[in-house]
């Protein structure tokens, strides 16, 4: 190998999980396996160095490569030459100065303005699982833990709830299985694996109370064996070695518990389309996207982070919801509010660039105009009912800046350009000398004319000499003692003087002299804004709370939306509801209103029994009730005439399934494991929405099941609950808490009407025939499907089955299938016993034309199949 390689290949095996960026001259080289693989991803042409694959990038360029890369999941080690360029063409030394992961970018260039960059971690510690997430940008920091045994329910909800771009784990939890499932549906996520060593509790503390300079950590509700500390520690650490500097900014930790969120587990969050839509993960026909109108990058994050994580504190949801009442009721305040935040940049992120040194001469005047819009936003806010801090630092900082910093500054500190005149004494004093030397030399001249009296002295200037005295021959004799001969001419005679030398110098010195003061004075003003970072992430915590509340309340304006009213009852009323994305997308007034009502409360019902044929709504219906809850529970309005809901702890949402093949679940599977969930982790004061529970299945099984699913959740959950079925079975069964709801249609000169509208009743026909029509389903499949139907309609008619539902009195804490059973007759074809199929052959035998031979092969059956019995 050549010494440039060697020490390539040296310099790699010490960064072996990273993309290797290898400066050559103005290019990034990558070689071997990582060209390769960037040429690939990048689509870059790869060529050979010595049979070495080969690709590079242009180092001007480098950050868009290097963004595409971490959008990919990829870590980028940055290798610079940091030695000297040898004239003969010696190997110059190069080391890896940063190291770039998608965790911990924290450059804009890297950065989606609109979403978190969350690096976070998971240990297991003592049976308790540690699970920490920090955004390095923006200072958020937080943690929670859970037992070990929870990992399948806990793990997957917690990582969609901040959805990061970087997971760190132990070696030890590699191959758990849990873990794996639950990252193979995130493959997004780059996921590193670490020696269990690095997740030292001892080590972790320590670090931890450095950070927050502090002796223990009891004000952040920790102690030294908390399962939190090991994982939020190892961030800690992690973050520092990989970004190569401190990051004092990270003043404290946030330990969060179920308690204080609605939760929602990562299917129905998925199934509801908070964030993302199914058909193509972007956020376009999701609930965000109904109710984003935020101005702010900060209130961008915010509003997801709301969504995401929907509160169960009634007072908390009635502060929001009152604030967005203020801004609904006054729509020129909103207007003038919006206005000014729309010229707010990220504070957030540009007080987390200062912290780490990394902010430049436009970042600060970012700022600066940032600080002056928000302060034109709280002049119209004072009065109002908002937790303001005060503006005394938010006016020393913009004024510091305004005085300070250029107003169109250079982006790097070396460029010059960057301070303002009139900030520094010295400053201005280079400044003067560049701009000015002309007049600073007349000035000198006229001041050695005077003293010599030699009125045709002049000053020359060229390459070799320099600046000089010219002296006529003729006025020698006047020359001074403190003149310097320099040159003789034919004519005259030039002279230098120590005053004309130094002003020479300075003036030579004069551009090197105001990039080495600009850069001081630039760095001097940026540590001292340093010391305003927290002041700073409060400051931008208020914007981005008033940006959410504005974007809620001109979301209420546009849809129509109302105030709902939030109680600590088990009652769920609204009136008029409708589903905030679907209404958005159809032609105005299009979308047709339901109401909805169920209440677990002791006298109320708490299970509604949907059934209707397919394209009736009902899909629709459910959902809409489950985003009605989220968004009330968040803190907006919502898409109803009126809306009196109980503060709910859980959303569930199970509404279709799909198969993992990869991991051996078939659909059903998947299903029955979703409905599982929902079972053992509702409570009364949940809402479940469950649709086609057991269609994955024979119609037999899927039957039984749902029956059984809705008698738990009657009897033993008692949560409310919306249940739509296409199984007509099921509204037989009785219950004093359950009411049997429908979608209506209308038939007219056979054709069917979807009227989408709710009414109480059972559906008489799926109307499945008619949509497979609609579908394009050839016309003789159809006629065919019609003859069918109606021959087992027939068949079921002559032969009802009896199906057993049990009604436990409301004291019971535990499902008991022995309670008194309620006998209801309930039509089901394929439901019969081997008796009844056996007595329908008979039944139907022809005794006149049946040969010997086949009457013996059926009594010989039956005999089998009776022989069981």
């Amino acid at each position: 190998m050549t010494p440039l390689m060697e020490q390539y290949a040296n310099i790699k095996k010490q960064y072996a999980d990273e993309v290797l960026f290898f400066r050559l001259g103005d290019f990034y080289e990558m070689f071997n396996e990582d060209a390769v693989e960037v040429s690939r991803l990048l689509n870059l042409t790869l060529t050979h160095r010595a049979d070495c694959p080969m690709c590079g990038v242009p180092y001007h360029a480098s950050k868009i490569y290097i963004a595409r890369l971490l959008r990919l999941g990829k870590k980028i080690a940055i290798c610079e030459q940091v030695g000297e360029i040898s004239p003969g063409g010696g190997l110059t030394e190069r080391k890896v100065v940063e190291i770039i992961t998608p965790g911990t970018a924290v450059d804009s260039e890297y950065l989606d303005q609109a979403t978190n960059s969350f690096l976070c971690s998971l240990c297991v510690t003592h049976g308790k699982a540690g699970f920490a997430y920090i955004d390095v940008t923006t200072s958020e920091f937080k943690a929670t833990s859970w037992n070990a045994s929870l990992m399948k329910d806990y793990f997957a909800k917690e990582l969609g709830r901040c959805n990061p771009k970087e997971i760190l784990l132990p070696l030890s939890l590699k191959e758990n299985e849990v873990i794996k499932n639950t990252l193979e549906q995130n493959p997004t996520v780059s996921v590193s694996y670490y020696p269990d060593w690095h997740f030292n509790a001892e080590n972790s503390f320590k670090r931890l109370t450095s950070q927050f300079n502090t002796v223990n950590l009891n004000s952040f509700g920790l102690n030294e064996q908390s399962s939190e500390v090991v994982s939020a520690g190892f961030l800690l650490e992690y973050l520092e070695k990989t970004t190569n500097t401190q990051v004092p900014h990270i003043k404290s930790i946030k330990i969060y518990h179920d308690t204080e969120f609605v939760i929602i587990d990562e299917s129905s969050r998925k199934n509801l389309e908070i964030i993302y839509n199914l058909r193509d993960g972007s956020t376009q026909y999701s609930l965000l996207d109904c109710v984003n109108y935020t101005q702010t990058a900060m209130g961008n994050r915010l509003i997801r982070s709301w969504l995401l994580s929907p509160l169960c504190d009634i007072n908390r949801i009635s502060e929001r919801h009152n604030h967005v009442e203020l801004l609904y009721k006054n729509n020129d305040l909103l207007k003038e509010i919006r206005e000014f935040l729309s010229s707010i940049l990220d504070i957030e992120r540009l007080a987390g660039r200062i912290a780490m040194q990394r902010a430049h001469a436009k970042d600060l005047q970012a700022l600066r105009t940032s600080i002056d819009s928000w302060i034109k936003v709280r002049e119209k806010i004072n009065d109002y009912d908002f937790a303001l801090i005060n503006l005394d630092d938010a006016k020393f900082i913009s004024d510091l800046i305004f005085k300070s910093i250029h107003e169109d500054p250079a982006t790097s500190i070396t460029e010059g350009r960057i301070i303002k005149r009139g900030w520094s004494s010295e400053l201005d004093h280079y400044y003067d000398l560049q701009s000015n030397f002309n007049k600073i030399l007349d000035d000198y001249l006229e001041e050695e004319k005077q003293k010599t009296g030699i009125q045709n002295l002049k000053i020359k200037h060229n390459s070799a000499t320099g600046y000089v005295l010219e002296v006529t021959k003729g006025k020698l004799g006047a020359v001074p003692s403190h003149f310097i001969m320099r040159r003789s001419l034919l004519n005259a005679e030039r002279y230098t003087t120590d005053k004309l030398q130094e002003l020479e110098q300075e003036l030579n010195s004069a551009s090197s002299k105001i990039m080495e003061t600009e850069k001081n004075l630039f760095i001097e003003i940026r540590n001292k804004l340093a010391e305003y970072v927290p002041y700073l992430m409060n400051l931008s915590h208020e914007i981005s709370y008033v940006d959410v509340i504005c974007s809620f309340a001109h979301a209420a304006i546009l849809n129509r939306w109302v105030k709902p009213e939030i109680d600590d009852s088990y009652d769920f009323d609204v009136r008029g509801a409708r589903h905030p994305v679907v209404e958005k997308h159809l032609p105005k007034g299009e979308f047709v209103p339901n109401d909805i009502k169920v209440d677990a409360g002791d006298d109320g019902i708490s299970l509604a029994l949907i059934t209707g044929p397919n394209m009736a709504g009902k899909s629709t219906y459910l959902r809409q009730s489950a985003l009605i809850a989220l968004l009330a529970q968040t803190g907006s309005f919502v898409p109803a005439d009126s809306a009196r809901i109980g503060c709910v702890d859980k959303i569930f949402c199970r509404v279709g399934a799909s198969d993992n093949l990869a991991r051996g679940e078939s659909t059903f599977l998947v299903e029955m494991s979703e409905t599982a969930l929902i079972l053992k982790s509702s409570t009364k004061r949940s809402l479940v929405i469950m649709d086609e529970v057991g269609r994955g299945t024979s119609t037999e099984d899927g039957l039984s099941i749902a029956w059984a699913v809705c008698e738990y959740l009657l009897n033993s959950v008692k949560a409310r609950t919306l249940f739509a079925t296409h199984y007509h079975e099921l509204t037989r069964l009785e219950h004093k808490k359950l009411k049997c709801l429908c979608m209506d249609v209308k038939e007219t000169s056979g054709n069917v009407i979807f009227l989408r509208k709710i009414k109480e009743g059972s559906a008489e026909n799926s109307y499945g025939i008619h949509v497979a029509g609609l579908a394009g389903i050839p016309v003789s499949v159809i006629d065919r499907a019609k003859e069918i139907l109606e021959q087992i309609q027939n068949k079921a008619s002559e032969h009802p089955i009896l199906i057993e539902t049990t009604d436990k009195s409301e004291n019971q804490e535990v499902y008991d299938s022995a309670s008194a059973p309620v006998l209801q007759a309930a039509n089901g074809p394929g439901l019969f016993s081997d008796e009844e199929i056996i007595l329908d052959e008979i039944l139907s035998c022809d005794v006149d034309n049946i040969t010997p031979v086949n009457a013996l092969g059926l009594i010989s059956r039956w005999k089998k199949s009776l022989s069981g019995k």
